[in-house]
């Protein structure tokens, strides 16, 4: 089960789930919010997902895919508002009008990946 305790997020490996969290600010046709997972210890980002903003709660949907392959220990988290996002010829985000992060003003919280037992 997916959970956000306060800013800590607890993410089963694999699990599916989702978590909401209100928008900052004011939403625009076209907005998208960035999820991403932080390695402290590499300082890269190990996971990103794009969800397109719609409403004044933003949920983050997780699918089995998207962390079974993450290793169990704990990371940083954030979201990123990008106003009238921009796209490479690829369509790669290359930035945006506006770029808003969640925790901006505060430490990036963690994200724990946690390791399941196994049914056998």
């Amino acid at each position: 089960m997916i959970r956000l305790i306060q800013r800590r997020l607890i993410i089963p490996r694999g699990d599916t789930g989702s978590f909401t969290i209100p928008i900052q600010g004011t939403v625009e046709e076209g907005d998208i919010a960035v999820f991403s997972i932080y390695d402290p210890m590499t300082r890269t980002t190990v996971f990103e997902k794009e969800i397109p903003v719609t409403e004044e709660i933003l949920t983050i949907p997780f699918e089995h895919a998207d962390t079974v392959g993450l290793e169990s220990k704990k990371y940083l988290w954030d979201i990123k508002i990008y106003k009238n996002p921009q796209r490479d010829e690829d369509g790669l985000l290359i930035g945006g009008d506006e770029i808003n992060s969640y925790y901006a003003a505060f430490s990036l919280p963690v994200c724990e990946i946690r390791e399941v037992a196994q049914n056998v």
